[in-house]
C-alpha cells in the first residue's frame, strides 16, 4: 500500500508540472511584447492559391498570343507579279517580311532568213513591315509599307545589254487571318500602292515618280 501511495503522489506531480512546463516553453517561444504595445499577431499561413492564380493568368495571356513565324505565297503585292516570303513578329503586333520575286521573259522576232531575239529578267526583294495591333482573336487589320529591291538586266541580239538596281516603295492596308497559340493556315488580302519612277501610268511621261493602285493576296501558315 506504501508503495501504491508513492506511485500516486508521483503521478500527481507529474500531471501538475505537465503544464507548468509547456506554458514555460510557450513563453520562451514567443517573447513578450514591449511594454505598451499589443503582442505581434501568429504568422499566417502563406496562401496556397497564388500560384495558381498567376499560373492561370500567364495562360491567359498566351492563349491569344500570335504565332511569331510565317511563311507564304502572295500574288501581286510587293514583288509585282508574286513573291515567296518569310516573316518574323519582332514584338506581338509588328511583323517584318522578306521575300523574293524572279520574272524572265524573252521573245524572238524572224523575218525570213534573219531573226532577232531579247531577254530580259527582274529580280525583286519585298522588305515590308506590319502593324496587326488591331485585332479580335485570329482576325486583324493589318496596315504597313516598306520598300523593294529590285535587279534587272536585258540583252539582245546584236545590242549592248548591262544590269541595273533600282527600288520602289510601297503601303497597304487589308485584312489578315494569323493563326493564334500554335501552328496553323494564314490569309491576306488588301489594297496596296506602289511608288516609284515607272508608276506614272496616268501621266504624260510613264518613266516619272508616280503611284500606282494595286492589290496583294496570299496564302501561307504561322507557327
Amino acid at each position: 500500500m506504501a508503495k501504491l501511495s508513492s506511485y500516486c503522489i508521483a503521478a500527481g506531480a507529474l500531471l501538475l508540472l505537465a503544464p507548468s512546463a509547456a506554458l514555460a516553453q510557450a513563453d520562451q517561444a514567443a517573447p513578450p511584447a514591449p511594454e505598451g504595445q499589443p503582442a505581434a499577431p501568429a504568422a499566417a499561413a502563406p496562401a496556397a492559391a497564388a500560384p495558381a492564380k498567376a499560373e492561370s493568368k500567364e495562360e491567359e495571356n498566351t492563349k491569344d498570343k500570335p504565332a511569331p513565324n510565317s511563311v507564304f505565297a502572295e500574288g501581286l503585292g510587293a514583288g509585282l507579279w508574286y513573291s515567296i516570303n518569310y516573316e518574323r513578329r519582332v514584338i506581338d503586333d509588328l511583323g517584318v517580311r522578306v521575300g523574293i520575286s524572279y520574272i524572265s521573259v524573252g521573245a524572238t522576232v524572224s523575218t525570213g532568213s534573219a531573226s532577232s531575239s531579247a531577254s530580259a529578267s527582274l529580280l525583286t526583294f519585298p522588305i515590308t513591315g506590319s502593324y496587326l495591333g488591331v485585332r479580335s482573336g485570329k482576325h486583324a487589320l493589318e496596315v504597313g509599307g516598306g520598300v523593294s529591291v529590285t535587279y534587272a538586266s536585258a540583252a539582245a541580239w546584236a545590242s549592248a545589254s548591262g544590269p541595273g538596281i533600282g527600288a520602289y516603295g510601297n503601303v497597304m492596308v487589308g485584312y489578315r487571318l494569323h493563326p493564334v497559340d500554335g501552328a496553323g493556315f494564314q490569309f491576306r488580302v488588301g489594297a496596296m500602292a506602289l511608288m516609284g519612277p515607272g508608276f506614272n501610268v496616268f501621266g504624260d511621261d510613264p518613266r516619272s515618280f508616280g503611284v500606282l493602285p494595286f492589290g496583294y493576296i496570299s496564302f501561307g501558315a504561322g507557327f
